[in-house]
């Protein structure tokens, strides 16, 4: 709106200015063009000059203020800026006769016009477009005059079109402005009326929280009625938004500082006064940010019950709500069931995956996780999330199944399961690796080779040597040159002798191999 009002504003006077310059046109027909000039009498720059023929009328010469001077054919008059003596000179002689200067200087009728037209153009003057009223009684005149409305419209304000366009829109900018202005005022009142409330709200809820957790043990707690209860909170309290806001967030911060009896006495707070039905109500909700507060919410009380609600979110279209869903279920699932992260269509962002991750590392120590059902996934990312678990989880009971699997993948899949091999030193792999060394694509070949420089056997020195002399770009075949050193340092030194000569990069590798400054380079 703020960016269409200036618009609509230039629209409307540029139309205003059109119309307005149509308006002033100066007629080009010269006998109602001096007329006006008449009426005007002066225009500033603009004089005029009469030509008349002989015989120079005697009348003329006493009576109409010119001076005239004689000229070959007739006479000429001085030049004039009062347009009023014109009154005294016959009309049609005036019209053939009368020529214009601008400046003391002849032009050109048209000039004249054009000069004029500027003049009205820029406001420098107000030509009149009619001529002067009746020189007679006003009253007679107007009984002989029929009446006519002057205005079409009911209200003279409504008959100028243009005025009244600009009128609105200028109201429209003052309504909106004040409506803003107002909308302004009424939402910073209830910000600073909702923050006043809270911290109201969390003095009266620190001492019921400090008493209850320090005074009582949990039986007590578990023990305690309804009307106990609202001894501590009372229940109009309760109905109020605020009130159950400033609560639940004391209580979840508390939860994340206490450890054993006291997280369980929190836990039995937040069910017996309600307060899990309200998180689990706003998952349930339309607003993503709400639904991620009552995610965060059921995983940090450790609400085990509303979990198939979570499950309902792991594959949600907003990534907020999918991350947080995922990370609930990984916490608080006593199943070693990942169905839920398997079944996700969506990719796993390497964000997501550290997530999962740190989660994952924690909840292992706990239980044995399936692992092995994101091999089956339908989605790329969750199946490579899978193979970096098994690496870093070191759950070699899983390479078995991963070489079942291996040929049929794709060449991402390929080379991270390279890297699990190399870190788990899985030597049985070996005719994967060599395979993988035939491959033409560039990341592939690069992962296998680093892969050969561990797991490789005499076959896998064969291939890298023939690679190596096919191998032009200096990276690659730097890479290779470290795997066969690695494998036979007494073949590397016999490739060198044999074939530096005829290659200089071959010297430079082995230089680069060789010096203890660059080895990781």
């Amino acid at each position: 709106m703020r960016r269409l009002l200036p618009l609509l504003l230039i629209g409307v006077f540029s139309l205003v200015g059109k119309v307005s310059s149509q308006e002033m046109a100066v007629p080009t027909q010269k006998p109602v063009l001096i007329e006006l000039l008449r009426i005007q009498h002066e225009i500033p720059g603009l004089g005029y000059f009469l030509l008349l023929e002989d015989p120079l009328d005697s009348t003329l010469v006493q009576n109409s203020g010119f001076k005239w001077t004689r000229y070959d054919s007739g006479w000429v008059s001085g030049i004039k800026e009062d347009f009023t003596l014109l009154g005294a000179v016959d009309s049609d002689t005036v019209s053939s006769r009368l020529n214009f200067t601008i400046l003391s200087e002849p032009v050109a009728d048209s000039v004249a016009v054009q000069y004029i037209s500027q003049l009205v153009s820029r406001g420098d003057i107000d030509l009149p477009l009619a001529q002067d009223g009746p020189q007679e009684d006003l009253v007679s005149y107007a009984l002989k005059s029929p009446y006519a409305p002057v205005y079409g419209n009911r209200f003279s304000f409504t008959a100028d079109l243009k005025i009244f366009i600009v009128t609105g829109i200028i109201l429209t900018f003052f309504v909106f402005s004040i409506s803003m202005f107002i909308v302004m005022l009424v939402v910073k009142s209830r910000k600073s009326k909702k923050e006043a409330l809270e911290k109201e709200y969390d003095q009266m809820v620190v001492d019921p929280l400090t008493n209850l957790l320090f005074e009582k043990d949990l039986d007590e707690i578990r023990k305690m009625t309804e009307a106990d209860f609202e001894s501590f909170f009372p229940k109009h309290l309760l109905q109020d938004l605020v009130y159950r806001e400033v609560l639940i967030d004391r209580i979840i911060g508390l939860n994340k500082k206490m450890k054993g009896e006291f997280k369980e006495k929190l836990k039995t707070l937040y069910n017996r006064l309600g307060l899990a039905k309200v998180s689990v109500g706003k998952i349930k909700l339309s607003q993503w940010h709400i639904v991620a507060e009552g995610l965060v919410e059921i995983n940090e009380m450790d609400l085990f019950e509303y979990l198939p609600e979570v499950k309902n979110l792991t594959n949600s279209s907003n990534f907020q709500v999918r991350s947080l869903a995922v990370s609930a279920m990984l916490n608080l699932s006593e199943k070693s069931d990942l169905s839920f992260l398997r079944d996700q269509t969506y990719p796993l962002s390497q964000w997501q995956q550290m997530k999962y991750l740190r989660i994952i590392k924690f909840v292992s120590q706990q239980r044995s996780l399936k692992i092995e059902m994101l091999f089956e996934s339908k989605n790329k990312s969750i199946r490579i999330f899978g193979y970096k678990l098994v690496r870093i989880l070191g759950r070699i009971d899983l390479l078995e199944m991963l070489s079942s699997m291996a040929p049929n993948l794709e060449d991402e899949e390929k080379a991270e399961l390279l890297k699990t091999y190399l870190e788990l030193g899985a030597h049985m792999e070996v005719d994967f690796v060599n395979s993988c060394l035939e491959s033409k694509n560039p990341r592939l070949l690069m992962q296998a080779v680093k892969a050969a420089k561990v797991l490789g056997d005499e076959s896998t020195l064969e291939i890298l040597l023939g690679k190596v002399a096919e191998e032009r770009e200096f990276t690659t075949k730097l890479q290779i040159m470290r795997s066969i050193h690695e494998l036979d340092k007494s073949r590397f030194e016999q490739f060198i002798s044999e074939y530096g000569n005829s290659d200089s990069d071959l010297l430079r590798v082995r230089d680069h191999i060789l010096d203890p400054r660059l080895a990781n380079v």
